[in-house]
């Protein structure tokens, strides 16, 4: 991934994007929200940090998210309730 877009995502999302998570970007595992080999590509749009704990969760549980151009994410939790982070800074696209 170029360091650009590394540094483009940690300064829009500053921290984990689960939400009411406040772990540090910088410790945190940028992740696919549609995995690499599922189509899904590594671009702004499709990228959001996420902590360990977290990333864990995204993959092997029932929870899902969507990622919208502007960086919102919206998580749904298995019992189908919606959850949205938004990012800490609006970037420009």
């Amino acid at each position: 991934m170029p360091a650009d877009l590394k540094n483009w995502l940690r300064v829009r999302d500053r921290t984990c994007r689960f939400p009411g998570c406040a772990r540090d970007a910088r410790f945190c595992d940028i992740d696919h929200t549609v995995a690499w080999e599922h189509g899904g590509h590594t671009r702004h749009d499709n990228l959001a940090h996420l902590c360990r704990s977290h990333h864990t969760l995204k993959h092997q549980t029932r929870w899902r998210v969507s990622n919208a151009r502007d960086g919102t994410l919206t998580w749904t939790s298995p019992g189908g309730r919606e959850y949205t982070s938004e990012p800490e800074i609006r970037m420009r696209v």
